[in-house]
């Protein structure tokens, strides 16, 4: 362990009187789960194995049903994992009073990691980017809707469409200050607020981050928004469609790939475009496996209901230079600032399995130097008739999954199986259910 990082987590929490400490990670579930941890017993855990955590939670889908099939099931008899705090994720909450927050990693008790956890799997696909040469620079960029608490109902935040107006944003103050001050005392570099396209949606976008720190500020990004919104009487929420009349919320995610020179691979200032060959595979490679993963970065049944015509969000595996219906937009910005950014993610995307997926599949492309199709430039992709589908609904998403081989090889085969087994009990249970739509659709009816 790092004795000079050591020394100074030590140091902060004297210096800040930490008296408890989160430690934080994210299941395959993509519930964010923390256990709170005094800080003397913080802090000798850290020269200890680490943190007891029940390995029990990882086979647990969003309705906290333990599914058997997801892990060894009984007969393994659910062991105790540990949880490793990374220091580097240390941070000290500005909004909760003597309390402090750091994301582990998940460890078997012989301290091999935990394969089906996200973060490794992340961590992983990182090493491979590594490996070949590059490091990813990158960022999320979620909308999310605000409502009003103790309504009784979704009362939103604000009304109307009327996104960036200043006759609804200045009624907003409290929420923008509250959050931009929240995030900036966290380190997650808050650029621009406003509101979007949607009763009660916003957008806040943060700085660019390096490797798994990508992952890990969005993590931190959206906990505080939803803890920060809470004290002062608000709901918010990063669900991918929670109003059926309005505009879905977006998790885009925004990457560069940079060698060792610290120059960005993605640009090539003798093209036509500007764009590198490296570019262009990693579009190839990312439109070639996106029916797969599809169901790594959008893994409630929620979220495909955000994937809709004229939604401003994708519909088929496509792409363009500054193109927002496409499924990959290529910003307008060159040089060291060159980048693709993916707008297949809802804003409930688990941020770690969403940017190795997409690693990943650039990752082939580049090695395969895989073709993009044509851009959709100048061409309206709703009306493409040329183009691969995305899948409509998760069930068919996970088939696609299963079906990919390449990308199962990235992500590791144990993580694909645990992961498709949670969703598909999930989707069983969707199935079963009967909604308030077939009753009053249905019910006199027949």
């Amino acid at each position: 362990m790092n004795s000079q990082l050591l020394d100074h987590i030590r140091n902060l929490i004297q210096e800040h009187r930490i008296h408890t400490v989160r430690v934080t990670l994210t299941d395959n579930t993509n519930i964010t789960r923390s256990r709170y941890v005094p800080a003397k017993a913080f802090l000798q855990a850290l020269v200890d194995d680490g943190i007891n955590y029940p390995s029990t939670l990882f086979s647990m889908d969003t309705s906290a049903r333990l599914v058997a099939e997801a892990g060894d099931g009984y007969a393994g008899g659910y062991p105790s994992w540990l949880l490793k705090p990374d220091l580097n994720t240390f941070i000290v909450l500005p909004w909760v009073s003597g309390t402090a927050r750091v994301i582990a990693d998940v460890l078997q008790p012989n301290g091999e990691p935990v394969h089906v956890s996200p973060r490794q799997v992340l961590k992983n696909i990182i090493n491979q980017v590594n490996e070949a040469g590059f490091t990813v620079r990158g960022a999320f960029e979620f909308e999310f809707y605000v409502y009003k608490q103790n309504s009784g109902h979704l009362d939103p935040a604000w009304h109307g469409l009327n996104c960036f107006a200043d006759v609804n944003q200045a009624q907003l103050e409290e929420i923008f200050t509250s959050i931009i001050q929240g995030l900036d005392g966290i380190g997650a570099g808050p650029e621009v607020a406003n509101t979007e396209y949607g009763p009660g949606q916003f957008e806040i976008t943060n700085s660019p981050f390096t490797g798994v720190e990508v992952a890990d500020m969005a993590v931190y990004y959206r906990s505080a928004i939803k803890e920060i919104l809470s004290q002062r009487g608000y709901t918010a929420t990063f669900m991918g469609k929670p109003n059926g009349a309005a505009s879905g919320s977006g998790g885009h995610f925004h990457f560069s790939m940079y060698n060792n020179k610290k120059q960005n691979v993605f640009f090539n200032p003798t093209s036509s475009d500007g764009l590198s060959d490296i570019c262009r595979w990693a579009i190839g490679g990312q439109l070639y496996h996106a029916r797969a993963i599809c169901a790594l970065v959008n893994s409630t049944i929620n979220s495909y209901k955000r994937l809709l015509p004229y939604t401003f969000a994708p519909v088929n595996a496509s792409w363009g230079h500054e193109h927002r219906c496409t499924m990959i937009r290529v910003p307008a910005a060159r040089g060291y600032n060159t980048r693709l950014e993916n707008r297949l993610p809802a804003a409930d995307t688990n941020p770690y399995l969403a940017s190795a997926a997409i690693l990943a599949a650039s990752l082939d492309g580049i090695k395969n130097k895989i073709e993009p199709p044509v851009s959709s430039d100048g061409l309206d992709p709703y009306a493409q008739e040329n183009l691969t589908p995305l899948p409509s609904s998760l069930s068919e998403a996970l088939e696609e999954l299963q079906r990919d081989n390449v990308i199962t090889s990235y992500m590791g085969k144990e993580f694909i199986k645990h992961y498709i087994t949670l969703r598909k009990s999930e989707w069983q249970r969707y199935q079963t259910h009967v909604s308030d739509w077939e009753i009053k659709e249905y019910l006199d009816l027949f």
